[in-house]
C-alpha cells in the first residue's frame, strides 16, 4: 500500500498490466519455476524440428548402443580370427587348400559362441556394465521426452503454434 501512494498515477495502471495474469489454456504454464531451464529446453526444440525428431534421434541412440554392443560381442566371441586370417587350415574335405576363406567358414556355431561368452569373466561383467549404462540412458532418454512434450503442449496451447 506504501508503494501505490509514491507512485505517480500513470505508473500504477503500468504496473497491473504487468502483473495481469491471463485466464484459459496459458493457467496450466503458472507452476514453472525455473525458467532459465524451461527457455533453455524450449532453444532446444527449435533446432530438432519439433517432437517426433527428437523421439525418434533418442529411440535411434538407444538402438545404435545396443547394435554397437551386440556386434562388438558377436566380434569378440563367434568369429575364429585364426580361420579367417588363414593362419590355421579349415576343418572341410571338401575345401580345397588354397581356397578363399569367406565370413560364414569363420563364424563359430551358436553353442560353441555361447561357451566362450560365459568363459569370460571380463565379458559377463563389461556387458552387465553396458546393460547397467544403457538403462541409464533409457531413463534420460524417458525424462528428456516428458519435458520436450512439455514445450510440445507449450507452443500448441500457449503459443499457438502448430506441430
Amino acid at each position: 500500500e506504501d508503494c501505490e501512494e509514491d507512485s505517480a498515477p500513470g505508473e500504477e495502471e503500468e504496473e497491473q498490466l504487468l502483473l495481469h495474469v491471463t485466464e484459459g489454456p496459458t493457467d496450466s504454464w503458472h507452476h514453472i519455476k525455473d525458467l532459465d531451464r524451461f527457455f533453455t529446453k524450449i532453444s532446444w526444440h527449435s533446432p530438432w524440428n519439433g517432437f517426433a525428431c527428437v523421439l525418434l534421434s533418442d529411440v535411434l541412440e538407444l538402438v545404435q548402443f545396443l547394435f554397437v554392443v551386440t556386434f562388438s560381442t558377436f566380434l569378440l566371441c563367434c568369429v575364429d580370427y585364426d580361420v579367417l586370417f588363414a593362419t590355421r587350415p579349415l576343418n572341410h574335405s571338401h575345401v580345397p587348400e588354397r581356397a578363399k576363406v569367406t565370413l560364414p567358414d569363420a563364424v563359430l556355431p551358436a553353442p560353441q559362441c555361447a561357451r566362450r561368452l560365459r568363459g569370460s569373466g571380463w565379458l559377463l561383467f563389461l556387458l552387465v556394465l553396458a546393460g547397467a549404462v544403457w538403462l541409464c540412458r533409457l531413463v534420460t532418454a524417458l525424462w528428456r521426452l516428458v519435458g520436450f512434450w512439455e514445450i510440445r503442449s507449450f507452443y500448441i496451447r500457449a503459443l499457438g503454434i502448430p506441430a
